[in-house]
């Protein structure tokens, strides 16, 4: 009689044999990228504010007139805080690319490391917004079999190297397809 074991083996991995994460050379992204990043930030902010003074000038007298004053002073706060948080968790984004994946760091406060294989790779797509383009920097978008909850969107690649890396993807995965 085979035992289940026999039949379908699943030996158990010993995890200190696995590679580290802390081995992988990562690649930042693009410093010109926090620049794009901080002026998109200070354009929301500045029409949040212009909005907010709107307010304050057009809806008359108020009885406590400070609270709006208030209200705009720590919308602007918000913002500087959040351009900090920018600066400070730029230095963590970067990306590796690997014989068999592409991985992408990033988060300051809560830290994400994605890996996405080439074999889950449908297609991929380089995107170039109006603030990246003076600066001639574009965003790799990998799409996967799995939904939008598992592609990648690398931002703030030279428009070349977004290309090139595009395209060593696209190569691996129709070089998968024909084994």
């Amino acid at each position: 009689m085979e035992t289940s074991e026999s039949f379908f083996p699943n030996p158990q991995v010993n995890i200190s044999l696995l590679p580290s994460a802390d081995e992988v050379e990562w690649i930042p992204i693009h410093k010109s990228y926090l620049k794009i990043s901080l002026i998109g930030t200070w354009i929301l902010a500045l029409v949040i504010s212009i909005a907010l003074i709107c307010v304050l000038i057009f809806a008359g007298p108020f009885k406590y007139p400070w609270v709006l004053w208030a209200i705009l002073g720590g919308w602007l706060l918000l913002m500087i805080a959040s351009s900090i948080v920018q600066v400070l968790g730029f230095k963590i984004k970067g990306y590796a690319l690997r014989d068999k994946d592409i991985m992408y760091r990033s988060g300051l406060i809560f830290r994400r490391v994605t890996v996405l294989p080439f074999n889950r790779v449908q297609h991929g797509e380089i995107k170039q917004g109006p603030i990246e383009r003076p600066f001639g920097l574009s965003s790799l978008q990998i799409f996967t079999a799995g939904g939008s909850q598992s592609d990648l969107s690398i931002p703030g690649l030279k428009d070349d190297e977004a290309q090139r890396i595009r395209t060593f993807i696209l190569e691996k995965v129709a070089g998968h397809e024909e084994l």
